[in-house]
């Protein structure tokens, strides 16, 4: 199995995953200053402050962007290149958004898929502070709660990142269909954390969204990234268990390497193990 090392120790446990409710709407997110004012002013008309956001269409009037690259500060197992600035508006094919906090405050980490005003098709972290809708855009959105995303230190990759931690109902309604809100560490095989965790929370029927990054990565079809460091978005992922209990995750991506190729399409079973980070949310269906 393909690995990383990372400048820090490993920590247990390599999943963190918190049990949670999750309300699927759709909402309008307005014209602001920045991608993430937009999000959170969207997300603050129903009470939520950790979500999955899907943005399937629209325009970016800034796009701002960081594309995955190799390290080279000896610090890192792998990094960024960019930041990328390209003129004119962007279409957005697809942008998945994490949204939690970040030292109390709304942010979010966000992958995407958008043509350039050149024509160009590319792929990555969206900059939250600096892209921008050219105007009001409707969004599929996954508002959770009884946990949330938060931005700490991570000693392990030396990064700061989102991992998820209870978070109190703000009523005493539970809404929305149970869930589960992780975020998986390095090296781990994807599939197999995502199905250890469903069963452990017992989950038999799932969609799963959310976004990433991948140790290369091999297509159902034969086809593969070799790519050691990589940005990506679920575009469709389930989980279904059979009559015997065995469950299975099928997980359809797209994802871009180093050299700013798209891939897309479903990935191979239980192969592609996690670079820096996996955050997820499992729905149960």
């Amino acid at each position: 199995m393909r690995s990383n090392r990372q400048p820090g120790p490993a920590s247990l446990p390599r999943i963190l995953a918190i049990p949670c409710r999750a309300d699927r709407l759709t909402l309008t997110l307005p014209a602001a200053d920045t991608i993430l004012a937009s999000v959170a002013r969207g997300l603050s008309e129903h009470g939520a402050d950790s979500a999955i956001v899907r943005l399937r269409g629209g325009t970016l009037g800034r796009l701002a962007y960081l594309g995955p690259s190799l390290s080279t500060d000896g610090l890192h197992a792998a990094w960024y290149s960019g930041p990328h600035r390209p003129d004119g508006p962007a279409e957005i094919e697809d942008l998945v958004m994490v949204v939690g906090l970040r030292d109390g405050e709304p942010f979010l980490h966000g992958h995407g898929v958008w043509r350039e005003a050149s024509g160009r098709r590319s792929a990555g972290h969206i900059l939250p502070e600096e892209a921008r809708l050219a105007g009001p855009v409707e969004a599929e959105a996954l508002l959770v709660s009884g946990a949330v995303m938060d931005q700490a230190e991570d000693p392990e990759t030396r990064f700061r990142l989102f991992a998820p931690r209870p978070r109190e109902e703000r009523s005493a309604a539970s809404r929305g269909r149970r869930a589960v809100l992780c975020r998986l560490k390095p090296n781990g095989l994807l599939h197999r954390a995502i199905e250890a965790t469903a069963r452990e929370h017992g989950i038999r029927h799932a969609t799963l969204h959310g976004i990433g990054s991948l140790i290369g990565c091999t297509f159902a079809s034969g086809e593969v990234m070799t790519a050691p460091a990589s940005e990506l978005l679920i575009r469709e992922g389930t989980l279904t268990t059979d009559a015997s209990g065995q469950s299975r995750a099928s997980v359809d991506l797209a994802i871009v390497d180093v050299e700013g190729r798209v891939f897309q399409g479903e990935i191979a079973h239980d192969v592609d193990p996690v670079c820096i980070t996996f955050e997820l949310l499992i729905l149960e269906e």
